[in-house]
């Protein structure tokens, strides 16, 4: 089978003349039979079979029932489209096609393993990041067991059941990007100690991006963990309709560091100037909206466990973090580009509602983790996909030749 939106409709009438025509299916896959001629030698008795046309086999083994192109629209529907394999099935049987939802698994499972090798080397080189993105997402695994371990940041142990996909994004010395995904039972924390244990001794300080949540500091390394201005903001906006005068006059300040992020941007500027801008043009608003926040606090005109109350004391006791952006090269202001990404994985969450086994969720991390990095080297992910189930022997003995920009520099000279 292999993904198509025409077929050829070829029509006799009543005195035998052929009518060709096309019309456009709903269905995008195609079942069709190969049938080979086969004839047998009269004097030594062996048989000789034709081959499959080349276009065939490009597709496919011989062997195999389901395409590479098949098999990579099952897994970009699945994993970027959010529609579960008992969806896939019930579409296909509506459409005349029939595929169960255990053969969509087993295809997805193929792709998986084909690919393994580059998710594998992707996260290796993740390792060496000088920023990151971080931040989870709640998630079910059916067949979860509860885990002992440590607490974090303590020698105390404690029973685990919180199941979460835990996300990263990687940006390389280089500027590119690596997509990460984790399902399993541990916070974001876990999953970024996991790729910094890797981390070159010679490497310096990593960045990290991250809500305030001390579940989602690393351990094994020491970094600089600057906090999300985009939260700190959410406070506010969340008891706006409580305290509409003092809030709206936080959010026009708190706008402005959003404008100037935008400038450096269009500037283009590079990290020292964007530093220097920042420090000219943000941290006075910064300072400005923690002198106020003090202030009511300390005249007591906004009552210290109120909405307001709440909010202001939270951009306080993280304002260094918040402001980190103000005082090193290379931070971000806001957690908002892996909160984005992470709806990719609440996608499938709210259509699927949960895996059934761990193995079910490391296969559908891996496939979401490539597409995201795929994605963001800007590739065909569906061809790219069909390329590496293809040649998944030369992946497995050179995975490097066919990460997302290797490979697009490669197709961009061919």
């Amino acid at each position: 089978m292999h993904p198509s939106n025409l077929v050829a409709i070829i029509k006799t009438d009543q005195k035998g003349e052929v009518e060709l025509g096309c019309r456009k299916l709903t269905s995008p896959f195609k079942p069709e039979q190969h049938v080979m001629e086969r004839l047998r030698c009269n004097t030594c008795g062996a048989y000789f079979t034709a081959p499959l046309p080349d276009d065939v086999l490009t597709d496919g083994l011989s062997t195999q029932k389901y395409g590479y192109s098949a098999r990579s629209l099952m897994a970009i529907y699945k994993y970027f489209a959010g529609l579960p394999f008992y969806r896939q099935s019930s579409i296909q049987k509506l459409l005349g096609v029939k595929i169960t939802a255990s053969t969509v698994f087993d295809q997805v499972e193929l792709v998986c393993n084909a690919i393994y090798p580059v998710y594998q080397l992707l996260f290796n080189l993740a390792a060496d990041g000088k920023h990151y993105y971080l931040d989870d997402t709640t998630n079910r695994i059916l067949d979860a067991k509860s885990v002992i371990k440590k607490a974090r940041n303590s020698e105390k142990v404690i029973t685990r059941t919180g199941v979460y996909t835990s996300g990263v994004i990687a940006t390389l010395a280089d500027n590119r990007h690596i997509v990460l995904f984790e399902t399993n039972i541990g916070h974001a924390g876990e999953f970024i100690d996991s790729i910094l244990h890797k981390r070159s001794q010679s490497c310096t300080k990593p960045l990290i991006m991250s809500d305030a949540l001390a579940s989602n500091r690393p351990t094994v390394r020491e970094a600089i963990t600057s906090l999300c201005n985009s939260h700190a903001r959410r406070q506010f906006v969340d008891v706006i309709n409580h305290f509409p005068i003092e809030v709206e006059h936080v959010l026009k300040r708190y706008g402005e560091i959003w404008v100037n992020d935008d400038h450096t941007k269009e500037e283009k500027l590079t990290p020292t100037a964007r530093l220097a801008y920042h420090q000219q043009h943000s941290l006075p608003i910064m300072e400005a909206i923690k002198l106020w926040g003090e202030t009511h606090l300390a005249n007591e005109t906004v009552e210290e466990n109120s909405g307001l109350g709440k909010a202001i004391r939270y951009f306080i006791k993280h304002y260094v973090g918040l402001s980190y952006f103000c005082s090193t090269e290379g931070v971000k202001i806001d957690n908002n580009r892996i909160e984005a990404m992470l709806k990719i994985v609440v996608r499938d969450r709210k259509n699927a509602m949960f895996h059934k086994t761990l193995l079910g969720a490391t296969i559908g991390d891996v496939i979401t983790s490539v597409i995201a990095t795929a994605s963001e080297a800007g590739i065909n992910v569906f061809d790219y996909f069909t390329t590496l189930q293809r040649e998944k022997e030369q992946v497995k003995k050179t995975p490097e030749d066919y990460l997302p920009w290797n490979y697009l520099a490669k197709n961009s000279i061919t």
